[in-house]
């Protein structure tokens, strides 16, 4: 029997670009219930990451975690190097923590890289905070200075000592000794002090580097002279005079003196 009712057509509602696909099977529900049916597509599943594979998806999924990790990671990775440091494998220092480091340069670059895509704020707080916070754990454990202590046997045998003798030796003949500073002059404190006080021998009784949480510096080193000095009233008293020097591209120079100490 014929109706005088017209099918009315309905448009059907676009999807937002920011919204995702439901999926062939949540279309076919929601067609069913509006009374619309809908022919599902059978469309191809996506494939699974490999169990190997599936780590490196998580970390482009998620590397400001990995870089944030590798922060707070730093410290421990210092004093695990120390350790390896005074274990006899000293020759396995230098390169393990470039490896370090070119691990941490890769998180930071693939986290930069996600970020731009994203978010140019995020980018830049991400990229100086981690940067900062980096620098901040790091500092105290390879600038502080705890005190003194042996130098390693990868040191070698000069450590300085031939330079720091001959600063004394001129200081004994009444001459500041410029030529073993750093500066081609030494230190104007310096000056004023050797010229207060006339020694009269000198005996080198250490020498050494300096302490610190991370791997010893050891192009850093300090030696502690014996010296006896006569002063303005003539009396000879025992003194102890401590010269620091550091290695660079013209050898062993002397960066600072101290003493006479009481």
């Amino acid at each position: 029997m014929p109706t005088d009712e017209v099918p009315r057509w309905e448009p059907e509602r676009e999807v937002p670009r920011w919204q995702p696909d439901p999926g062939p099977a949540t279309r076919a529900r929601t067609g069913a219930r509006n009374g619309t049916p809908t022919t599902p597509t059978h469309g191809v599943s996506p494939r699974k990451p490999s169990p190997v594979a599936r780590p490196f998806v998580w970390w482009a999924a998620h590397p400001w975690i990995v870089v944030w990790t590798l922060v707070f990671l730093a410290p421990a990775a210092v004093v695990a190097l120390r350790a390896l440091d005074e274990s006899g494998l000293a020759t396995l220092v230098r390169p393990l923590a470039w490896c370090l480091a070119a691990l941490f340069v890769m998180a930071l670059v693939l986290a930069m890289l996600v970020s731009a895509r994203r978010s140019v704020t995020r980018l830049v707080l991400g990229t100086v905070g981690a940067l900062a916070t980096l620098a901040a754990v790091l500092w105290p454990m390879t600038q502080v200075t705890l005190g003194r202590t042996a130098c390693p046997p990868r040191a070698g045998a000069d450590l300085g000592v031939p330079v720091a003798s001959a600063a004394i030796d001129a200081w004994q003949h009444g001459v500041p000794g410029d030529e073993g500073w750093r500066k081609a002059r030494a230190d104007d404190a310096w000056r004023d002090r050797s010229r207060a006080v006339t020694v009269l021998e000198y005996r080198l009784a250490e020498t050494g580097c300096w302490e610190r949480a991370a791997p010893i510096d050891a192009t850093r080193t300090w030696h502690e002279f014996r010296v006896t000095v006569r002063d303005g009233t003539q009396t000879a008293l025992l003194k102890s005079v401590v010269v620091h020097t550091a290695v660079g591209s013209n050898g062993w120079k002397i960066t600072a003196i101290e003493g006479p100490l009481p």
